[in-house]
């Protein structure tokens, strides 16, 4: 190559350079009160589902792009400036981005209008969808959550408004498709404000500080379970069968009470957006909004567990800590649930399945997830971490067990048994794998895999140790002795961001599966076994 065309390249390269701007940089994010006063500011955690993976636009210098949402209703606003823009230089047809063109499909056509909110608007008066559920304070301020279905057309308005903030907070998240009416009524919207008691003039007391969503899943009875004759009725409050609401053959539409409704058919919620304002996050804001959902969801009788749609890391964190306090300091069966050191030798043969139902009383735990709805494989892994608590820190060693079960320590037993029974379930999580693998390498996979898990289950115990302040529940729930999770926890929370993790440079993206319906999800991978994607929309699983 001539050393006139290397020149040519690299002038071509320092002027696409110049002429580029990195989008996560120059956009703003700002929430307003009803005449433009600003509240706070921050930036997006990441803006590749709009701009592309490089995150950049061509054509600007001195990009600015300002996201403006009135606080209280999230009513938005954008506005892009520049100092200068590109014009081209005559010899290609290269143009600049069209900015408005790419962020358009993520706001309501209102945001690029001028015809918005009057600086005179009064919204004093302004209130959330829906109804107050829960109200705490925090840091010298009062907070309220409210919850509201996206049939009201108020709260579905607010949901689009802030649709924007998913892909740019939430990793791999959509905007929520809600043109069908059933479909409105499935989801659920809650809202987290700060609500200011002296409020300027003519502007709203309610400022947000976060907010979830969730939808309704319907499920078939699990032949697994033990059930009454109640539980798996396939019928709707009131005595309508599910039949009733299927048209008949000829076409005609079917003849149920006006208060029938699908909704009351036995179901999962299904936890699906989470999101803490940046400037709101490591305050506890996750924690009382998690824990309010979760009691809210929970309730119904006809809703059997609550599941979670692909946690990232710092929601598990904070799923964890949430859970474990809770049925540490109020489930006193789960409280009390020990491993039984005094299993019979018999029993653990090379070849027999180990009794986990004997290492921890099966029974007390099936009843205690049923209880409190808690999906089976997180139900599953607080009950490891419940148990590994009461094995001291020094005594959680792998050379400390070569007598197994015929130890004369009581840790090193307990510590040997506890290993038993996690690795039975990471086995049948990780079975797909595993089996694929020679008998000696599947067993050191699958002791790496422990101590992985052991790693962070210790972690977590520290937390939970350190703020292991009550987590006060009141009420009873379908004549159980369950109670409500108190909003004010007065615990700080990890980055509270469903689907994502904190901004990093190299980012994990979002794992497509093809879930089932009936709420069986993998909700968080191959535990333990390194898990990546393979940009195929399947998991790959590399032994490691």
């Amino acid at each position: 190559m001539a050393d006139s065309d290397e020149e040519q390249i690299e002038a071509l390269k320092q002027q696409v350079d110049d002429w580029s701007s990195n989008t996560t940089q120059c956009t703003t994010i700002s929430l307003t009160t009803a005449n433009t006063k600003p509240i706070t500011s921050f930036q997006p955690a990441f803006t590749y589902p709009i701009f592309g993976e490089e995150e950049s636009v061509f054509g600007y210098q001195d990009l600015n792009i300002e996201l403006s949402f009135r606080a209280h209703d999230l009513r938005p606003r954008c506005a892009v400036s520049w100092a200068r823009k590109w014009e081209g230089d005559g010899e290609a047809e290269v143009k600049a981005t069209d900015i408005q063109e790419a962020i358009a499909e993520f706001l309501p056509e209102s945001a690029f209008s001028d015809d918005g909110p009057t600086l005179n608007e009064d919204t004093k008066s302004w209130t959330p969808p829906g109804e107050k559920i829960e109200s705490y304070e925090r840091d010298g301020k009062n907070c309220e959550i409210w919850v509201s279905s996206l049939a009201d057309e108020r709260a579905r308005t607010l949901v689009e408004n802030m649709a924007i903030l998913v892909p740019l907070f939430i990793e791999g998240g959509t905007i929520l498709q809600l043109s069908q009416d059933w479909s409105t009524r499935r989801w659920k919207v809650f809202l987290l404000y700060h609500v200011n008691p002296e409020p300027a003039k003519r502007t709203s007391p309610y400022e947000l500080v976060g907010f979830g969503t969730s939808y309704r899943v319907f499920t078939l009875p699990n032949s697994r379970d033990s059930q009454t004759e109640d539980e798996t009725s396939m019928t709707l409050n009131g005595g309508v069968s599910l039949e009733s609401l299927i048209p008949s053959p000829d076409g005609s539409a079917p003849q149920v009470s006006s208060q029938a409704s699908p909704l009351d058919l036995p179901s999962r919620e299904r936890l699906s957006q989470f999101l803490i304002l940046p400037p709101y996050q490591n305050a506890g804001h996750g924690q009382a909004l998690y824990n309010t959902m979760y009691t809210h969801l929970t309730t119904p009788f006809n809703v059997r567990e609550l599941t979670i749609e692909d946690p990232n890391e710092a929601f598990d964190d904070l799923r964890d800590l949430c859970d474990l306090l809770y049925l540490r300091s109020h489930v006193p069966e789960f409280a009390a649930l020990r491993i039984n050191q005094d299993v019979p030798t018999p029993l653990l043969g090379l070849n027999d399945k180990i009794p986990v139902d004997l290492i921890i009383d099966g029974a007390s735990r099936d009843r205690i997830r049923k209880e409190t709805k808690i999906e089976a494989r997180q139900f599953g892994r607080l009950v490891e971490m419940h148990t590994l608590s009461f094995i001291p820190p020094a005594k959680r060693s792998r050379s400390r067990i070569t007598r197994k079960e015929k130890s004369s320590n009581a840790d090193d037993r307990a510590y040997y048994f506890w290993r038993l029974y996690t690795k039975q379930r990471l086995f049948i999580h990780n079975r797909d794998q595993l089996i694929q693998l020679e008998r000696e390498e599947r067993g050191e996979k699958l002791e790496a895999a422990l101590d992985s898990v052991q790693e962070g289950y210790s972690a977590m115990l520290e937390k939970v140790e350190a703020r292991s302040q009550p987590v006060a529940r009141t009420g009873p729930a379908n004549g159980k002795a369950k109670t409500k999770r108190k909003a004010d926890s007065g615990m700080e929370d990890e980055e509270t961001v469903l689907g994502a993790a904190k901004p990093t440079t190299q980012r994990k993206r979002k794992v497509v599966r093809e879930d089932s319906e009936d709420g069986d999800v993998d909700e968080d991978g191959d535990e333990g076994m390194g898990v990546v994607p393979n940009g195929s929309g399947r998991k790959k699983v590399r032994m490691s």
